[in-house]
């Protein structure tokens, strides 16, 4: 277990750093960010870690990461994480690095069969150590940060090529060790997505009431209510780079619903709403409840239903023959259903009802791995149903 770790605070640290790693055949990684903190997150830590050291880099420090862009992107080096699709997507982001030849901890952990995936539930159950999270909620962007919170970021890379060593000769036995490298090479190709944008309007753009817990059952009049006041919290959100949430929360939005106080008399009688609350967003509050009221009914906005195009009975017996099928193999495997097949590609497999293997070529939605260990199987499915 790591019990020290190097700080690396400067570009030439950096550098010498990046020089030292590139010898190396298999590096830990992981990173901290201040998404619970600000509207626009950030990589505040980069921790990497070999089979003998562990290293912090401040990203806040030096400013510049471009000493990491080889390295992280050399196919020759394998780099271990434990969920990487959220460091991926922060180290693309913030500083367009690509992480190439990746194998993700826990997606191996899910092929293996494995039902807790948390790194501290995999690394309990495997060695019978405890991680402490105890800076799991951290502001890490915050300058000094402590050398506790540094150790423990360098933590989260102490087990990972222990874990990458034994998840791989297990992955290897069952004879699934390519599934997994598809799904890591896949994972580490699906990086750049757009981040949040500017401000928003009720025109051009998704409701924010679809993202809300329970507008499904609200009135139109209701919807442009809270329509009004969740574009008022997300404009002042982006203004003051904090996360919405710290504002003032969902279950205060629920209360503004249903009150839906026009003074700041009504406003002060909203029980969970906190007084420092009121005195900074008074104003906007009471003026997008009033927008929300007044908004004329025939632009009142209606929660968006899902309609599903009727299936024709031929291809619902062949999804529900499929169904079954996925079923009786994810009990064989002892993995989740969901990881043989997934039911968008369940559904495109019903809707074109491939004839022969070669077929299943001209699914989009279907990985190699897939084709190649239930392609016949599938097929056989279909055949049946014919």
């Amino acid at each position: 277990m790591v019990a020290e770790f190097r700080l690396i605070h400067t570009l030439s640290e950096l550098k010498s750093l990046c020089g030292q790693l590139s010898r190396e055949e298999i590096l830990a990684l992981d990173t901290e960010a201040d998404s619970l903190y600000h509207y626009f997150p950030k990589v505040c830590l980069i921790q990497i870690a070999t089979n003998r050291h562990a290293f912090v880099v401040d990203p806040i420090a030096i400013k510049t990461m471009d000493p990491l862009r080889p390295l992280l992107g050399n196919q020759k080096i394998k780099k271990v994480l434990h969920g990487a699709d959220y460091d991926l997507r922060s180290l693309f982001r913030d500083f367009a690095i690509e992480v190439n030849n990746l194998f993700d901890t826990m997606v191996a952990s899910q092929f293996i069969g494995e039902n807790e995936l948390a790194l501290t539930a995999v690394v309990k159950k495997r060695f019978g150590a405890t991680l402490n999270k105890k800076y799991q909620r951290a502001n890490w962007s915050r300058r000094p940060l402590t050398h506790d919170m540094m150790l423990y970021a360098a933590l989260d890379t102490a087990y990972l090529i222990r874990l990458y060593r034994e998840l791989e000769e297990e992955l290897k036995a069952k004879g699934r060790l390519g599934w997994v490298q598809e799904e890591c090479e896949l994972l580490s190709r699906d990086v750049g997505a757009g981040d949040k944008g500017a401000e928003r309007t009720l025109t051009g753009q998704p409701p924010l009431f679809k993202r809300f817990k329970g507008a499904g059952k609200m009135t139109p009049r209701d919807l442009a209510v809270l329509e009004n006041i969740l574009l008022f919290r997300e404009n002042m959100a982006i203004e003051k780079n904090r996360p919405p949430f710290r504002l003032f929360p969902n279950r205060v939005i629920q209360d503004l619903i249903r009150a839906k106080p026009t003074h700041r008399v009504a406003l002060r009688k909203i029980q969970n709403l906190p007084a420092e609350c009121i005195r900074r967003y008074a104003d906007g509050i009471l003026e997008a409840i009033q927008k929300g009221l007044e908004l004329p009914g025939d632009r009142l906005p209606s929660y968006p239903k899902v309609r599903r195009r009727p299936q024709a009975p031929e291809k619902q017996a062949r999804l529900k023959r499929l169904k079954r099928w996925r079923g009786l193999k994810a009990k064989e495997l002892e993995i989740q259903a969901g990881l043989i097949c997934n039911n968008v590609l369940l559904d495109a497999l019903a809707e074109e009802n491939p004839k022969g293997v070669h077929s299943l070529k001209a699914i989009p939605s279907m990985k190699v791995w897939q084709r190649k260990a239930f392609g016949p199987e599938i097929i056989e499915v279909l055949r049946d149903t014919a």
